[in-house]
């Protein structure tokens, strides 16, 4: 039907809705190509309702465009269809510019790329920025976003020079007070340095510079707000870009003048946040240190700019040389402040009745907290105040307070972690680069109070487990930034720490946190992961296997479990290896764990000890490990091993396949550790013998004949013989061997066994003993029968 516009001719949309109508059936082939054109020229003959194509409010709210979703819908499809269509479409908006920007404007964001996808080459697309840079400069367009995302688009596909698109630099920072522009302006950005990084730096740098001149002899719009403003949101991706601009001569003159002379209160909110942004650069903090540390302290005493004053006075950490305050009340600023505005905002308001101005002091109050947990002191603090640390966990689990929740997942994190964690390994972690990427300062260590274990273990129990803060997070865990997540790792470590606390740990999920977080790997390289690792070892540890693994299987553990051990070749994949970041701890427990996994009776047991040795690396790293110089996990290799051999099956082709080579050097290994220094690894290596030979006669009727291996395992039996437990394998051994020599009556003889004296004698004497136990003692006669001397 034809539709009319006020006091004009009726404009036929009939092409429109006809076409629209054949997208919506089940055709084999594509409408016909003229069918799309007829189209297109019906939505473009709109701009002959409009003047120099600026499209008026009556007709964008017209019936010819009231069901935007067909304009929409015979645009995209028609660039996407025909190639006929496309080309057509594309002559169209280039002849009018202004008219399509109008009409595509008011359409959805996805139509972005089929409007920039019209211009086949940068020539093309001049008369686009032009259009572009008029519009962004009047700012009399209220699509500004669509606009610039238009801009982000061009920058992606096309190679300008920068000349021709130094515009942005101005315009944007000009308009950095609106929210729509100061979101696109910092990804516009990222592209404009990525792309051009010494022009656009330049661009930046004499853009600001006349703002300052401006600012200097008081003419234009409060040139020094822009200036304050735009250095605000670019320090975290331009930081050193605008430390220079900040330092630039002159500046802090004209900063303190507005505040101090002018009494500017607003002006003295933003400078304040960006003092807090320049933070980020240590040189900065030092500077801000020594040249505005009256204005910080003289702004506690103004209510409204305290909470801004007080969390850039936290983020240069020189509690030392502040005169009108100290620590603790600086703390119970941020404590008070969050109390006061966020328990009424939990119970008893909707978030949309609290005050705007409020929720940026809930998110600094929050932030500051994060940085000052780090402390003991204000640690010690927030685990006494009993009403505060409830109010932290209504936050974290408050469906209101996600904006706050990383810096909230700090705090816990930081509460719950044991004085003996805060060093070593873990010094990277506790200052988690201090907070947000920050290039903190070592922890003031003057005045530090000391921690008790006791209260945080008692605080982890309390507000942690009992209010069952980790199921929570598991549930919440797919809506969690990798930010928050490592938070969330941080504390379930922390509670792995206590052997009591892991069963509910578990039971909680924590297990399949850490496996799920481990698994998604975009922490590779990070400090944290080691955590997440040593949280798994721990619950592997101490608990039965098969009590853990119900989602999935103890497979998925071992990958995270191998990133812990040393590798003999350096880690692409995982830095941490090469900055020997992983201690002895990690590498003990890790086999544990491992030996854990190994020694599991259900099936799940073997096909750990199947994945092990399938594994060139994995098992590359145990035959290393047999070798190392250090005792305890030279010591704890050979106990995995020893409990692999609970499936022979699965390993003994990798010791006792004489005929490969390399499973005979691993056997020769074997025979000479068995004379280690270290009783608990003979013990081991003896068990490792002892199970093959009483499980797999071909192997025990082969090791016969192993002249070194005997000769070793009687001199140990003998010398040894007061190490019950050492004596009780080699008894086994010994059993297992003789099982598979004939009885009498054949000529087969092993002399190394059947005529060895000093075998009969120790095998006597340990039966004179009476204390290897009735299983072993049992096994003396049986082998006694067997010896010929």
């Amino acid at each position: 039907m034809p539709l009319c516009e006020k006091g004009n001719d009726p404009i036929d949309s009939s092409t429109i809705d006809s076409l629209c109508a054949a997208f919506d059936k089940t055709l084999k082939s594509t409408p016909d190509v003229q069918k799309y054109n007829d189209a297109i020229n019906t939505i473009f003959q709109l701009r002959q309702k409009s003047e120099s194509g600026k499209m008026p409010a009556d007709l964008t709210n017209s019936e010819a465009l009231k069901d935007r979703q067909k304009i929409e819908e015979i645009l995209t499809r028609s660039y996407q269809d025909h190639s006929e269509s496309r080309v057509h479409l594309s002559k169209l908006i280039q002849n009018d510019i202004p008219f399509a920007l109008n009409l595509f404007e008011i359409l959805s964001r996805s139509s972005i790329h089929v409007f920039v996808g019209c211009f086949s080459n940068k020539d093309a697309t001049i008369a686009l920025l032009n259009e572009l840079q008029i519009r962004i400069h009047y700012g009399e367009d209220t699509h500004v976003t669509y606009l610039l995302s238009i801009v982000l688009q061009l920058l992606n596909k096309f190679k300008y020079n920068f000349k021709e698109v130094r515009f942005l630099v101005k315009e944007l920072i000009l308009r950095i007070s609106e929210d729509e522009v100061k979101s696109m302006m910092l990804i516009i950005f990222a592209e404009l340095q990525s792309s051009f990084q010494k022009d656009f730096d330049k661009a930046v740098v004499d853009f600001m510079s006349s703002l300052i001149v401006e600012a200097e002899i008081d003419v234009g719009n409060d040139p020094l707000s822009i200036i304050v403003k735009t250095l605000s949101e670019l320090y975290p991706s331009l930081t050193t870009l605008c430390s220079e601009i900040f330092l630039t001569k002159g500046l802090s003159k004209l900063f303190k003048k507005r505040v101090f002379e002018e009494q500017d209160l607003q002006f003295t909110k933003e400078l304040l946040r960006l003092l807090s942004s320049a933070c980020i650069d240590e040189t900065m903090r030092t500077y801000i240190t020594e040249n505005y540390l009256q204005l910080l302290e003289r702004s506690l005493n103004v209510e409204d700019v305290q909470i801004y004053s007080a969390l850039v006075l936290v983020k240069t950490w020189s509690f030392t040389k502040l005169t009108c305050i100290n620590l603790k009340q600086l703390s119970e600023i941020f404590i008070n402040a969050i109390s006061r505005r966020i328990m009424p905002k939990i119970e008893n308001v909707n978030e949309s009745a609290v005050k705007l101005e409020e929720v940026p002091k809930v998110e600094m109050s929050v932030e500051a907290l994060a940085y000052l947990s780090l402390k003991a002191s204000v640690k010690i603090m927030i685990r006494s105040n009993e009403s505060f640390t409830e109010i932290l966990l209504t936050m974290i689990k408050s469906q209101k307070m996600t904006h706050c929740l990383y810096g909230l997942l700090v705090i816990m994190a930081n509460l719950s972690t044991l004085p003996e964690e805060s060093n070593g390994s873990s010094q990277s972690i506790n200052d988690l680069k201090n907070y947000a990427d920050l290039k903190g300062p070592g922890a003031d260590k003057v005045g530090a109070e000391k921690e008790s274990k006791e209260d945080i273990l008692l605080f982890n129990e309390k507000y942690i487990l009992r209010t069952e803060l980790i199921s929570f997070l598991k549930r919440e865990m797919h809506n969690l930034s990798p930010n928050c997540k490592q938070q969330v790792v941080r504390v379930i470590y922390n509670i792995t720490r206590s052997k009591n606390f892991i069963p509910q740990c578990i039971s909680q999920g924590g297990t399949t946190i850490i496996l799920e977080y481990l698994a998604n790997k975009q922490d590779i390289g990070e400090p944290i992961r080691i955590l997440g690792c040593r949280a798994l070892t721990r619950m592997l540890i101490f608990t039965n296997p098969g009590l853990i693994f119900k989602k999935y299987s103890a497979l998925n553990a071992i990958p995270f479990l191998f990133e812990l051990l040393p590798r003999s070749t350096p880690v692409d994949d995982n830095p941490l290896h090469n900055d020997e970041q992983i201690k002895l701890t990690e590498n003990y427990e890790a086999l544990l764990a491992l030996t854990n996994l190994a020694s599991s009776e259900t099936s799940d047991g073997e096909e750990v000890c199947k994945h092990i040795v399938s594994t060139k690396v994995y098992w590359s790293t145990i035959e290393n490990l047999m070798l190392d110089e250090n005792v305890p996990l030279q010591r704890s290799t050979l106990e995995l091993i020893s409990n692999m051999m609970s499936h022979p099956l699965t390993i003994a082709a990798k010791f006792f396949n004489l005929e490969n080579p390399q499973s005979l050097r691993n056997f020769n290994i074997l025979v000479k550790l068995l004379q280690l220094s270290d009783v608990e690894s003979q013990r081991a290596v003896a068990a490792i013998f002892a199970n093959i030979a009483t499980t797999i006669p071909l192997i025990a009727k082969e090791l016969l004949t192993k002249k070194e291996l005997i000769e070793n395992a009687i001199q140990v039996f003998a010398d040894q013989i007061d190490d019950i437990e050492l004596r009780q394998r080699l008894l086994m051994l010994f059993f297992g061997l003789f099982e598979v020599i004939p009885d009498n009556g054949t000529n087969e003889v092993y002399p190394l066994l059947q005529e060895n004296q000093k075998l009969k004698d120790a095998l006597n004497m340990s039966l004179k003993r009476g204390d290897s136990g009735p299983e072993f003692s049992a096994a003396i006669p049986v082998i006694l029968a067997k010896i010929k001397v």
